[in-house]
């Protein structure tokens, strides 16, 4: 039976080069954003006050740092296939955060629980999933060690970490 991760190698290559352009285009909004929108001190100063909803420049800051991290993956594929192997893990885990930060923002001011609750599913859905990357060859040939994946592991927390101070 064929896994769901499962993807023929002429269309493997692709995904670095998809990588690149779609985290360059991302890239380039958020820079447009950065250098267009005011930023809250600003806002502060002419209305008196800031408002939730708006965009201001310093959200700019994390979306940068996703989609930078997306364009060094892409890179990092034909420099290195352990490195890519390890930024992969990093993207993967900065992905799974920026989905559930949001919805543990909302449920921590419900309910106290889901301090604990969220953090274990996070942490399972990523679990399962590394799992089945680790099943299939996701880099041709190359031979992936405990001390990469440990690394890649620890450089994604790292990555988690920075994107949280961003905030």
């Amino acid at each position: 039976m064929k896994s769901l991760f499962q993807i023929p190698k002429d269309k493997a290559k692709l995904i670095p080069y998809a990588e690149i352009i779609i985290g360059i285009i991302l890239l380039s909004l958020e820079v447009y954003d950065y250098f267009t929108l005011y930023s809250m001190e600003e806002v502060d100063a002419m209305y008196g006050g800031i408002v939730d909803f708006c965009k201001y420049r310093e959200n700019t800051f994390c979306p940068a740092f996703l989609w930078t991290i997306l364009i060094l993956t892409g890179i990092s594929y034909w420099s290195n296939k352990k490195l890519y192997w390890i930024s992969t893990q990093a993207l993967i885990l900065l992905l799974l955060l920026k989905a559930i930060l949001p919805f543990y923002e909302i449920f921590i001011e419900l309910n106290p629980i889901a301090f604990y609750i969220l953090p274990l599913l996070y942490f399972t859905l990523f679990i399962a999933i590394e799992i089945q990357l680790f099943k299939t060859k996701q880099i041709e040939s190359i031979d992936i060690s405990t001390k990469t994946k440990l690394l890649g592991l620890g450089v994604g927390i790292l990555c988690c970490i920075i994107y949280i101070l961003l905030l």
